[in-house]
């Protein structure tokens, strides 16, 4: 399998309307990696003025899917079976960073951690995700 790029991971992203909102964009891959940035957005904050947990939550889930596909290319069958979050710090303006990691790249179960940032290197979240291979293709 030839590497993702960063530029393929973007295009991909580019397709998905709900992560467009996000305005998610892909800083850099390595091999079980990926670096993603969640430009600020007034329309992502909650009633206390800070970002929304859901919106981080996306976020978390999207660095990890884009990790996992510097190992396995970009498919049409890994889904989301369980994330847990952790938010440890509230995420005011400034944008966040997310740092997506495959800890276990199994055949039917991939498992990986994601660390949030904000823009001064501020720990936000952690986030623990998990994937299934499904047998076939959920855009076919």
């Amino acid at each position: 399998m030839s590497e993702v790029t960063v530029e393929q991971l973007q295009d991909m992203l580019e397709h998905v309307p709900f992560v467009k909102v996000l305005n998610l964009q892909v800083l850099d891959v390595t091999k079980g990696e990926c670096h993603v940035k969640m430009p600020f957005n007034a329309d992502l904050l909650q009633y206390y003025h800070i970002i929304h947990g859901g919106a981080i939550a996306s976020l978390a889930d999207s660095a990890m899917y884009l990790a996992q596909t510097t190992l396995n290319g970009i498919t049409k069958n890994t889904v989301t079976i369980e994330m847990k979050i952790n938010y440890l710090s509230p995420a005011q303006e400034g944008d966040l960073t997310a740092q997506g990691r495959v800890i276990k790249n199994g055949k039917k179960i991939i498992y990986g951690d994601v660390m949030i940032t904000g823009s001064a290197g501020k720990q936000i979240a952690h986030a623990t995700v998990t994937y299934m291979r499904l047998e076939y293709d959920m855009r076919e």
